[in-house]
């Protein structure tokens, strides 16, 4: 896992063993973002139900958005994200690789809470974790976020 502002916000790919979540535990985590689609986490946990299950055992707080490999989240998607991510702190926004709709979440989140432009943004994701925010519909999103910034900011 990788913190993009440390202990309120950060990064991983998924987990595939109790171990590595308990591992994001002792690193702060209290909170978690499943963005990957259903079949995705059945391939590492056999089933979503189960997958929350651990999550619950551990007491971690989660919101489930599933979001497809590739592409960024909708516009009603992204600000629902966005209003449970500023709720609290010790926040790990995951999807399988942690790179691509993770990352594009996360830099919208600093468009956001920090004031960056999409392009510092991303660069301060892409520092932490090396080729985030993979795609161009990815990218094109964070920067409607920066858009957007006046009127999402008050929500």
């Amino acid at each position: 896992m990788y913190w993009v502002k440390k202990h309120v916000i950060g990064g991983s790919a998924i987990p595939y063993t109790q171990d590595e979540i308990i591992g994001w535990i002792n690193e702060g985590v209290k909170r978690v973002l499943v963005l990957p689609e259903e079949f995705e986490i059945d391939e590492a946990w056999g089933s979503l139900e189960y997958y929350i299950s651990v999550l619950k055992s551990f007491n971690i707080e989660y919101l489930y958005s599933p979001i497809p490999d590739g592409r960024a989240p909708s516009e009603n998607q992204f600000l629902e994200i966005y209003k449970w991510l500023r709720k609290d702190k010790g926040n790990l926004v995951h999807c399988v690789g942690g790179i691509g709709r993770t990352g594009t979440i996360l830099a919208s989140y600093l468009v956001l809470e920090e004031n960056m432009s999409a392009e510092e943004a991303i660069e301060e994701v892409r520092r932490v974790r090396p080729g985030a925010v993979q795609t161009y519909e990815q990218e094109l999103f964070v920067f409607k976020v920066e858009k957007m910034k006046d009127k999402w900011k008050i929500l």
